[in-house]
C-alpha cells in the first residue's frame, strides 16, 4: 500500500467514525503519524481529501461487489450476498457522514450520485434480468422501472425526515427495504426459495 492509500484508507475510518465534517487534517495527521505537511503532498485541501477518498471507497466497493456477483449461483442470492455486504460495511458508521457530504462536500456527493446511477442501477437492471431468466423473478415486471425504484428507495432510505437517525438505523432500514423489494419481484419459484433462506436476516 503506498503512502497515498494509507492516507485515503485512515481517512475513510475517521470520517466513517466520526464524521467528514468532525474529522479535521490534524485528526488525520495524529492518526497516521504524519505531519500535515506530508498530507498535503498528495492532497490540495479536505475537499479533495474527501473527493478522493469518496472516489477509493467507490472504487473498492464496485470491485467487492463485482466479484459477489460472479460468484452467486443465481440472482436472489446475488441480491442477499450484495446485501450482507452493505449491511456489514454500515454496522457503526457515524449516520452524520450522509449529511456532512450532502451539505459540505457536494462534489463526492455527486459522484456517489452518479456511482447510484450508474452502476448500482446496472447491477441491479442485470440481476432483474437474471432472476426472470432463471425462473425465480417475474416475467411480467419492467426491469429498468424495478430498477430505478430500487435506486429511488435508496434516497428514501437517508431522509431523515422520514427515517431520523436517532430513531432508525441504516441496516434496519435497508435491510427491510432488501425484504419488501425481493417478495415484490419474486416468482412462485422465487417466493419458495426465499421461505427456505427466510430472505435476509
Amino acid at each position: 500500500m503506498d503512502t497515498l492509500d494509507k492516507i485515503l484508507f485512515k481517512a475513510e475510518e475517521l470520517f466513517f467514525t466520526y464524521g467528514v465534517k468532525n474529522t479535521t487534517m490534524d485528526d488525520l495527521s495524529r492518526a497516521l503519524g504524519a505531519s500535515k505537511k506530508t498530507l498535503y503532498q498528495f492532497v490540495t485541501d479536505k475537499a479533495d481529501l474527501v473527493n478522493r477518498t469518496m472516489e477509493s471507497h467507490l472504487m473498492l466497493e464496485q470491485a467487492q461487489i463485482g466479484e459477489l456477483v460472479s460468484q452467486a449461483p443465481n440472482a436472489i442470492e446475488e441480491l442477499l450476498s450484495i446485501a450482507r455486504h452493505v449491511t456489514s460495511h454500515m454496522k457503526g458508521i457515524n449516520p452524520a457522514i450522509v449529511s456532512d457530504m450532502m451539505r459540505f462536500y457536494p462534489a463526492a456527493w455527486q459522484r456517489f450520485t452518479d456511482y447510484k446511477m450508474t452502476f448500482i442501477y446496472n447491477t441491479m437492471l442485470n440481476n432483474i434480468n437474471r432472476g426472470i431468466a432463471e425462473g425465480l423473478y417475474r416475467d411480467d415486471i419492467n426491469p429498468d422501472i424495478i430498477a430505478k425504484i430500487y435506486i429511488a428507495r435508496m434516497d428514501v432510505i437517508i431522509d431523515q425526515k422520514l427515517f431520523p437517525f436517532a430513531k432508525y438505523d441504516f441496516v434496519s432500514v435497508y435491510t427491510e427495504t432488501i425484504n419488501y423489494h425481493l417478495h415484490g419481484i419474486v416468482s412462485a419459484k422465487g417466493q419458495a426459495y426465499l421461505e427456505k433462506k427466510k430472505t435476509l436476516e
